[in-house]
């Protein structure tokens, strides 16, 4: 897991009568703590910000290794429980690019996503198109969002993904300032417009390479094709000698060099 910080439990009443005297009050975290937590960077932290040169977005790693990373956004949602329930039984490891207002509204499911021990990445607040708004509100959106995966889940995230991958450099510039590496990828299954789950199978398949992030949903709509599809996609790149990895641990052992990044957007109609 990438930048896991443990944070106290929020909230709890006093200690009663038939408690222990001994048993610790739990202190509240507060926004402040939140703030400093998603600042420190241990050194794994420390290289994947690194990696990124200022500026940039990774679209994918250096291809060095036939590994490739799944990644789902827009949870967590209805359809998150039945792409974790697939990933465990496939022992594949992602990494979810996740909207805050979602995490607020599915505390639970967003907790076990973490529990399982995938990777998280901010994807804003509300999924506004970050380059149409103001460096505020830019900076607003991703702060929120880092602070809800901080103190929900209790993990501080290193990676960011733009809504509809629209980047700038204003965009670009709010993300390193939050110390967020931008991901975007090399492999859209375009299941956002929800084909069928033959043709997400064919489109991920097909454009795979080593090192490829594979774009992929959990949330923002219903999901059944892309939960069908993930069973095939791991079946048929396992077939051809690929194994799977998180955008984390795929970029820091086989690192992207000056082709595998842009400063471009990968705009779409989600």
């Amino acid at each position: 897991m990438v930048g896991v910080i443990a944070l106290a439990t929020r909230g709890g009443d006093a200690p009663t009568a038939a408690q222990s005297t001994t048993e610790p009050i739990i202190p509240e975290v507060s926004e402040a703590d939140i703030a400093a937590a998603a600042q420190q960077l241990g050194p794994r932290d420390q290289e994947l910000v690194n990696i990124g040169q200022t500026g940039v977005s990774i679209n994918r790693a250096g291809g060095g290794r036939k590994y490739v990373a799944l990644t789902f956004d827009d949870g967590p949602g209805p359809d998150t429980p039945a792409v974790l329930a697939e990933l465990k039984k496939l022992g594949v490891p992602a990494t979810f690019f996740v909207i805050g207002a979602n995490i607020q509204a599915n505390p639970d499911t967003f907790r076990q996503v973490v529990s399982a021990g995938h990777e998280v990445g901010v994807h804003t607040w509300n999924h506004k198109d970050m380059t149409a708004l103001k460096p505020a509100e830019q900076k607003s959106e991703i702060e929120t969002a880092a602070g809800e995966i901080l103190s929900v889940g209790g993990v501080a995230s290193r990676l960011f993904r733009a809504p509809y991958g629209a980047v700038d450099p204003a965009v670009l510039k709010r993300a390193e300032d939050a110390k967020l590496l931008s991901v975007l990828w090399d492999v859209d299954t375009v299941d956002w417009m929800r084909p069928s789950a033959d043709q997400i199978v064919q489109s991920a398949v097909s454009q795979a390479q080593p090192g490829s992030i594979i774009l992929l949903h959990d949330g923002g709509g219903d999901r059944a094709s892309t939960v069908a599809a993930i069973p095939r996609i791991v079946k048929e790149l396992r077939a051809k000698g690929y194994e799977f990895a998180t955008v984390g641990d795929l970029v820091i052992s086989d690192p992207p060099g000056a082709d595998d990044m842009s400063s471009e957007s990968r705009s779409t109609q989600r």
